[in-house]
């Protein structure tokens, strides 16, 4: 809720204690406009009563869920929401230290679909948190280690392949590691030389030069991705950061506090849930559980963060309990932040040329598509038929299909809803933005400095307005629970209210006072929308 929103609210209360607490910890928030009074009524509830007595309520009677109403003027509510627009959002703590780990793929594999979800997800996860003014480390952990990297290795020697001469190199270096994969499960031959490999690499007894330049390689090929989807990252690390040399230290104070044992084997195994679990195997090679715990600790020995955010899909569940379990043991306060924020699965997604699906080839298959769906519209400005843009409509359909989803549930990727202009699509909302855009350039009205709503008369004026005045609540309730759904579905409604009034309502050649004033309720529509796109990881439009 906006500040000024809130502050209108606050009056209302006649200093009722119980009612204040409910403006400023509200849990949902419902607005209705009564046209025969000409009162807008917003309905806040607060779900957390219990919580308020043991602390200072032991007044407020006990209920599970309690409702306060208040009535605001309509005018008034209409100038406070409209005047609010350009405001910062009132923070709701003190800054954070949130560090997001998302994206995270591996070296030997390229790019592909499964890493999507959890690079569009952590992208907005770290631009909402950078929203309410918390300070964000935006973290892409990097697999460069394990036996996975020994097959590679098998895979580039065993065809005589120099990685400087590659072209294409993540898909040749994919298609390397599936060979040598198919091999190992034939041949034991393949995978103990694979294992050895990456044994003798681990214990500083292999030559490191391809590894290194596998890595440039890859970070160089997964930048040209990342900026398609105009994402940045503030740090990379490595798997490899945390190999057999630099987790000893962790490994003897596991062992100091008999968190760890040895088994016959040699291999090294803590018990979680009355199951023992490998953290170290035979050969002391690392595993990726050892690893992520002991990237876990250099974390928040180096970032001291509030919140260690882990965006990675539902099959991890149990990794990262395992993970937060032995970590808690050896350091309490570590994990006191930490959570796994896990997605659902795309399906059915793939492109015309195979079944490997990379995102750069998602990617330039949506950029394709839009750009005949634009060259045949008759809407479209022939200014705007262009590779960037075309490849920013095409990133579009593929972010706004994704984030319009519950983010735990798996889904059906469908080409023709992602990319249709009519309905509910990302397509539609670049084109809304465009609009307001052209609107405002083109209408020969100057924006007034202030809302005067003796002007604003409509019945669609108020829809369009009562929107926008959730737009801080439709945020907050985002973040809390890192659901990029309750945005979009919100700006789809907001469009279609927006659109309306497009069709009910004219700017130019309705006298200058009017028409300023209804471009300004445009204008603010506008603020908002890209606003809300800029969090969700969309670049608007200005024309299309």
């Amino acid at each position: 809720m906006g500040t000024r929103l809130k502050n209108i609210l606050l009056n209302q209360t006649n200093n009722n204690l119980f009612k204040n607490e409910i403006v400023r910890k509200y849990d949902k928030m419902h607005i209705t406009y009564r046209n025969k009074q000409n009162i807008f009524t917003v309905n806040l509830s607060y779900n957390s009563i219990q919580k308020l007595e043991k602390k200072n309520f032991k007044h407020v009677s006990k209920k599970q869920n309690e409702q306060v109403a208040f009535n605001v003027d309509r005018n008034t509510f209409l100038k406070k929401v409209i005047d609010n627009i350009k405001e910062k959002p009132e923070l709701r703590n003190e800054p954070k230290k949130i560090v997001i780990d998302f994206s995270s793929p591996n070296i030997a594999k390229p790019f592909h679909m499964g890493h999507l979800r959890s690079t569009i997800i952590g992208n907005f996860v770290a631009n909402i948190h950078e929203y309410f003014a918390n300070d964000v480390v935006r973290l892409n952990y990097l697999g460069d280690w394990g036996t996975q990297f020994g097959l590679l290795q098998y895979g580039l020697e065993s065809q005589n392949i120099a990685i400087t001469q590659m072209d294409n190199p993540l898909k040749k270096l994919y298609e390397v590691y599936v060979e040598a994969n198919k091999q190992s499960a034939c041949n034991e031959n393949v995978l103990n030389k694979a294992k050895k490999y990456f044994s003798d690499i681990e214990q500083g007894r292999a030559d490191l030069g391809n590894w290194r330049n596998i890595r440039e390689i890859t970070v160089k090929e997964l930048d040209k991705v990342y900026q398609r989807l105009g994402i940045k990252f503030d740090e990379y690390h490595w798997e490899s950061n945390y190999n057999g040399e630099a987790i000893k230290g962790l490994i003897a104070n596991l062992e100091e506090q008999n968190i760890v044992t040895t088994e016959a084997t040699g291999a090294k195994v803590v018990k979680v849930k009355d199951k023992n679990v490998t953290i170290l195997k035979s050969d002391n090679s690392t595993l990726y559980l050892s690893r992520d715990i002991a990237a876990l600790l250099d974390r928040y020995k180096r970032y001291r963060f509030d919140k260690m955010l882990y965006v990675v899909d539902n099959a991890q569940t149990d990794h990262f309990a395992t993970v937060f379990d032995i970590v808690r043991r050896l350091d309490k306060d570590c994990t006191t932040g930490c959570e796994h924020v896990k997605f659902g699965r795309i399906k059915g997604m793939s492109t015309r040329t195979g079944n490997v699906v990379f995102l750069s080839d998602i990617l330039d298959e949506a950029k394709e598509k839009m750009y005949y769906k634009q060259k045949n519209s008759k809407n479209t400005r022939s200014s705007a038929i262009n590779e960037e843009t075309c490849d920013i409509l095409g990133s579009t359909a593929v972010i706004i299909n994704d984030l319009k989803q519950r983010r735990q549930k798996d889904y059906i990727f469908d080409w023709d809803k992602a990319l249709q202009s009519e309905g509910d699509s990302g397509i539609k909302l670049q084109y809304l933005h465009c609009r307001l855009w052209s609107l405002e350039s083109k209408s020969g009205v100057a924006l007034p400095n202030e809302c005067d709503p003796s002007y604003l008369n409509e019945e669609v004026i108020v829809d369009v307005v009562a929107e926008l005045a959730r737009f801080d609540d439709v945020l907050n309730r985002a973040l809390e629970e890192y659901e990029p759904c309750i945005i979009v579905n919100y700006l789809f409604k907001l469009a279609r209210h927006v659109n309306r009034m497009f069709n009910e309502l004219q700017v130019k050649n309705v006298g200058n006072d009017l028409g300023a004033q209804r471009l300004l309720v445009f204008h603010s529509a506008r603020l908002t929308i890209k606003k809300a796109l800029d969090i969700l990881g969309v670049k608007a439009l200005l024309e299309m």
